[in-house]
């Protein structure tokens, strides 16, 4: 992007109370209220620029988590700017601040508040950007398909078998009071049948993407679905779901339930201020037909 200044910066949050908040940074040059934030150097990556700047303006040492939505305008010399944003999270205790010349005062604000305060409405969105990092994701495995040895054509297009319909049906039933905002897929086709009730009961579309496929790096399909606003459904595979939860309890997130991934069935992905809290095991629905 040459001619466009590079800017980057943080958003944190904290859960006080019951309520979600965030930091906010005073510039009484400019008079603002703004998440913080501040120009790359010559040769510095945006990542390693917005958890200086936010070092620099708040005294807090924090851990990058997924990217944020990122803002473009016109600075006051008249230059295109864009500024790039992440999640963040403190890196051990949060230091007294200290103002200085440049930032006078920071506040810790109630998310409910924070848009009536803001000075720029381009940081709206990325306030809402973060906020949906703190809402569930669900991992689905998909149902139970056919026998792969008895199917001639191409595996991605093996449909679900008579019992894995019967989870797809169940599936929908435990997820109709569940309020969702996506529901993404592997491209297989028994991955979409798996979830495509669930898509449709909440009126969604089912959004197919290649890292959910077998096959796609491990280190990129985890932080996507780290950084999927929520609340989100995600249906993959066998191969692909029991990596991104083994990573997720080995970093010393409280689980709940077996270390296991039949088909059909489900982790819930809690997130608190953003990152993972809580992971929980929801067996797979029968799949047996009802008697009488």
């Amino acid at each position: 992007m040459s001619g466009v200044v590079r800017a980057a910066g943080g958003v944190l949050l904290r859960r006080r109370k019951g309520a979600l908040e965030t930091l906010l940074v005073h510039r009484p040059k400019y008079d603002d209220l703004t998440f913080p934030k501040g120009k790359a150097l010559e040769g510095e990556p945006d990542e390693d620029t917005a958890v200086r700047e936010v070092l620099e303006e708040t005294g807090i040492r924090c851990r990058r988590g997924p990217e944020l939505a990122s803002t473009s305008y016109t600075d006051p010399q008249g230059r295109p700017k864009r500024v790039r944003y992440w999640l963040m999270r403190p890196d051990g205790a949060v230091p007294r601040f200290e103002p200085d010349d440049e930032i006078d005062r920071v506040a810790w604000v109630d998310v409910v508040q924070v848009p009536e305060v803001l000075t720029y409405d381009r940081d709206r969105e990325v306030l809402d950007a973060a906020a949906a990092l703190t809402e569930p994701v669900y991992l689905v495995r998909h149902a139970k398909a056919g026998s792969r040895e008895h199917w001639e054509g191409d595996d991605a297009l093996r449909p679900l078998s008579t019992k894995g319909r019967r989870q797809a049906d169940g599936l929908a039933e435990a997820f109709a009071r569940r309020p969702l905002v996506a529901v993404v897929s592997s491209p297989t086709v028994r991955c979409v049948e798996t979830v495509e009730l669930i898509a449709r009961s909440h009126g969604l579309a089912v959004r197919t993407v290649d890292w959910l496929a077998v096959g796609a790096p491990t280190a990129v399909t985890r932080e996507e679905i780290l950084g999927l606003a929520g609340p989100a459904v995600v249906c993959s595979h066998g191969e692909v779901i029991p990596p991104v939860v083994r990573h997720v309890v080995d970093a010393g997130i409280p689980s709940e339930g077996p270390l296991s991934w039949k088909k059909g069935s489900t982790w819930v992905l809690e997130r608190d201020a953003g990152f993972p809290s809580m992971a929980r095991y929801e067996p797979p629905p029968r799949d047996r037909a009802p008697r009488g």
